[in-house]
């Protein structure tokens, strides 16, 4: 994803936009310890366009203070930006702190990598490595494939395919060099360039090598991934995604796929991909999604001595959004439901996979549902746009 171009009025990182006020119902008597968690695209936006109800149903749960954080598989902007953008189609205020992408989760890793050189896949030109930086990474450490490529040019066989791309952003301090130590990958979006099998088969991490404990049937995992290789980091499980592009398009999950067939050859099916993931439906993500709710709620209602207990997922893709809650019940302290719209992937009449608490038509009457539940409150029918 790259970030729209906003009026000149108008900032990426803070943004307040008016719109025309409407009157919801006031639920000022109900217990307030439930919350929401949003799906964005086919749940609250079709491509680049709201979807019928999902500024009205923001909108109400703002008046309430009902508390909401927006939980997708998307990336490749910063929290800041994508909240931004997502204010821009809907014409309303939205907060950064309510934002939890595929990639958020990576920041509880800058602590531990924030001195190590580090490789970031996926993006456009230097998008990740700037949105790496952001998130505290050391910004002379972070390396793109095309840093790699232009300082390594034999690393690529057929450098007619992307040479001129990689000349244009590899920008790597003309002093690093293949005895440089990679300490880990971090897959923000979906990767152009392959320079994974590398650093894997490597001895610590260093280009060009070849680690001689690869295969060693003594060792864990057949010696593979034995000599401080850089371990990996996926941020969104998803094999395909939706775009204005007539059938699917490939994702994420499925370079992952690609790699770990590839890596399936090369050990002989003797050892196991080691690495890390997040992104839905990980119970990983919705325990992060967890953290930022309740430090939402905090920030929403500093003097109210009443938690969160229970939170509404609001998805159209029960592979992911309704897996996922089914998922966090299993080990959070929170009570997970799912609401599954007919927005999106889940068309109405077919038979989700997995099988949501609730089915409804759009957010509106999926959030109407959920209040209902919970406050025994009728919010309406959708009001006028």
């Amino acid at each position: 994803m790259r970030p729209e171009e906003c009026p000149p009025s108008l900032s990426l990182s803070q943004i307040s936009l008016s719109s025309k006020r409407r009157v919801f119902p006031k639920l000022q008597n109900a217990t307030r310890d439930f919350a929401f968690a949003f799906d964005i695209d086919g749940v609250l936006l079709r491509g680049k366009l709201p979807l019928e109800g999902a500024k009205q149903t923001l909108e109400m749960l703002q008046a309430n203070s009902i508390p909401f954080i927006l939980l997708t598989n998307g990336g490749g902007l910063s929290e800041a930006d994508h909240a931004a953008r997502l204010g821009l189609r809907l014409t309303m205020s939205i907060d950064e702190e309510q934002f939890v992408q595929s990639h958020t989760p990576f920041k509880k890793f800058v602590q531990q990598y924030k001195d190590d050189w580090i490789v970031v896949l996926g993006g456009h030109g230097s998008v990740v490595k700037e949105l790496a930086a952001t998130y505290g990474f050391n910004r002379e450490k972070i390396i793109t494939s095309s840093d790699i490529a232009k300082h390594h040019p034999s690393i690529h066989p057929f450098p007619e395919i992307s040479s001129g791309y990689h000349d244009k952003y590899g920008n790597i301090a003309d002093d690093f060099s293949h005895e440089e130590k990679i300490a880990a990958v971090f897959v923000f979006t979906s990767p152009r360039d392959w320079i994974c099998v590398d650093l894997l088969l490597s001895v610590n991490g260093q280009l060009g090598t070849r680690s001689s404990l690869n295969g060693n049937a003594k060792l864990p995992n057949h010696g593979y991934q034995q000599d401080g290789q850089p371990l990996v980091f996926w941020c969104n499980p998803d094999l395909q995604w939706a775009t204005p592009h007539a059938t699917p398009r490939l994702a994420q999950g499925a370079f992952r796929a690609a790699l770990e067939g590839i890596w399936t050859s090369l050990t002989k099916g003797k050892a196991d991909l080691q690495s890390w993931t997040c992104g839905k439906p990980t119970s990983t993500t919705y325990d992060y999604a967890e953290q930022i709710l309740n430090k939402y709620h905090q920030k929403i209602k500093p003097f109210s001595t009443t938690p969160v207990r229970k939170v509404y997922m609001i998805g159209d893709n029960p592979e992911s959004d309704i897996c996922g809650a089914i998922l966090a019940n299993e080990t959070s302290t929170l009570d997970w439901k799912s609401v599954l719209v007919e927005t999106g992937v889940h068309k109405a009449g077919t038979k989700p996979e997995h099988k949501p608490t609730e089915t409804k038509t759009n957010v509106w009457e999926a959030v109407r549902w959920a209040v209902g539940n919970e406050t025994k409150v009728d919010v309406g029918e959708l009001p006028e746009a």
